[in-house]
């Protein structure tokens, strides 16, 4: 059911998640909530869905008295956590917090994907955005978005980018980069954000494009280089990286 509480949303600490199948009638009850409260991240675990997700679960614990429990269930890039989500019981006791990849992007890339995005959820909040990075194995010779597309020109269909799956933000922003740049990169989708970091640190794969949160960590040990940021402009936490479209237009 689409008809969204009030105050009680407010008052249980629920605007923190993104979206929830609730009814009304669990949700106007002063007792929610009553008992566990599963909140499916549809990715897989390290990603950045998943370490906002555990935050917040941390705090609507904290807040309400009650367990909020984080249910990893990835795959088909999103589409069998979210499925999950629309069919579970309206009660309010099932939340999810998902990403654009899953939620947005994919009802036009997947024939069926198990669920209307318009009709089997009820947005609550937007808990967070976050900045994406063009990141690079450190043996990688490129120390930048020129250098990299220097490297591909010269040697066409030899450099791989891992991504966290296929239609999954990191993979469209790949595509896109190829597209502008006029190269030719070997694609390589993994499940999950945190497989392709993982493999990218040990040389697996030469180049990804990975959210702020999954990858921070990694370039502020130095363990990875970061050749440009995705986004518009430029981003607070690495002020001095100039951005893809600084380099490449469009």
């Amino acid at each position: 059911p689409r008809s969204p509480p009030k105050n009680p949303i407010r008052r249980a600490a629920l605007a923190l998640a993104l979206l929830t199948a609730a009814s009304a009638t669990a949700l106007a009850s002063d007792k929610y909530p009553a008992k566990p409260v599963t909140l499916v991240v549809p990715q897989a675990a390290g990603g950045a869905n998943d370490t906002i997700a555990r935050v917040i679960a941390q705090k609507l614990t904290e807040q309400t008295g009650q367990s909020f429990i984080v249910d990893n269930r990835p795959g088909a890039g999103g589409n069998i956590g979210t499925a999950a989500v629309a069919k579970a019981r309206p009660d309010g006791y099932t939340l999810m917090l998902t990403a654009d990849s899953s939620y947005v992007i994919n009802p036009s890339l997947y024939k069926s994907t198990g669920f209307d995005p318009l009709k089997d959820f009820e947005p609550v909040s937007t808990v967070a955005t976050a900045g994406y990075v063009l990141v690079a194995n450190n043996a990688f010779p490129a120390k930048n978005v020129a250098e990299l597309v220097s490297a591909a020109k010269a040697q066409p269909g030899k450099i791989m980018i891992g991504s966290a799956g296929n239609g999954t933000l990191n993979h469209l922003f790949g595509e896109m980069l190829g597209k502008a740049a006029g190269i030719d990169l070997v694609h390589v989708p993994y499940k999950g954000a945190a497989a392709a970091v993982t493999d990218l640190v040990g040389g697996q794969v030469q180049v990804s494009i990975q959210s702020l949160p999954s990858s921070i960590a990694f370039i502020k040990s130095g363990k990875l280089k970061v050749l440009g940021v995705v986004n518009e402009k430029r981003v607070a936490a690495l002020p001095d990286v100039p951005t893809v479209g600084e380099t490449v237009k469009g």
